[in-house]
């Protein structure tokens, strides 16, 4: 249940900027943060995995007594915990713990195989941003993730979350919507009101 490996990820190029991409560590121990110069960050995180929708249920003592970046923590690197976790409230409570203010994501502009520009290629999903360089590596972009769609790899590359959109999501999380309850765990609720009563405060 480990994060993707692959000899090629120290030699990817930041889809920003276009600047060499290095592995830095991550607040989240399954998942692999890609970096540049420029600070761009990218994250690769663990193998598809069937979620088991019983999050809700879990009886995790002491969970309460700890305060928000230690629960977090918690439910991203205890293995039963994580199990049950859906992905994107992992890379939620990973950008709690990493507490930066990001105004905008990274956006998609260079190919993370060789560099070069990314253009917009037409195709007939309307959900999905086709993109190519001259090197006819083709990428497919969609919520702030970067899939490589022309090699056997199947590389993803999830962009660091900016403010307004982490915002967003854990207000959509918090709304009790049926689908999304029994994902939701007491505690983790508690983390997200928390992260949010804090942007409120301050601003």
């Amino acid at each position: 249940m480990g994060a993707a490996t692959s000899p090629e990820l120290g030699k990817l190029h930041c889809p920003t900027c276009g600047e060499p991409l290095a592995v830095t560590p991550s607040a989240d121990p399954l998942a692999t943060c890609l970096a540049c110069s420029a600070d761009h960050r990218f994250f690769v995180m663990p193998e598809r995995r069937t979620q088991s929708g019983d999050a809700a249920l879990m009886r995790l003592p002491g969970l309460d007594e700890k305060p928000p970046k230690a629960v977090a923590a918690f439910w991203l690197s205890d293995r039963k915990a994580r199990s049950a976790l859906n992905e994107q409230l992992a890379e939620l409570l990973r950008t709690v713990i990493d507490s930066r203010r990001l105004k905008h994501a990274p956006s998609f502009w260079r190919c993370p195989i060789c560099g070069e520009g990314l253009s917009e290629y037409e195709q007939p999903d309307i959900w999905i941003q086709e993109l190519r360089c001259v090197n006819s590596h083709v990428w497919a972009s969609r919520g702030g993730r970067l899939e490589d769609i022309s090699g056997d790899a199947r590389l993803t590359l999830h962009a660091e979350l900016a403010e307004d959109v982490t915002r967003q999501l854990m207000i959509g999380w918090l709304k009790d919507r049926h689908e999304l309850k029994p994902q939701l765990h007491a505690s983790v609720r508690r983390v997200f009101e928390s992260w949010l009563s804090e942007r409120d405060n301050a601003s």
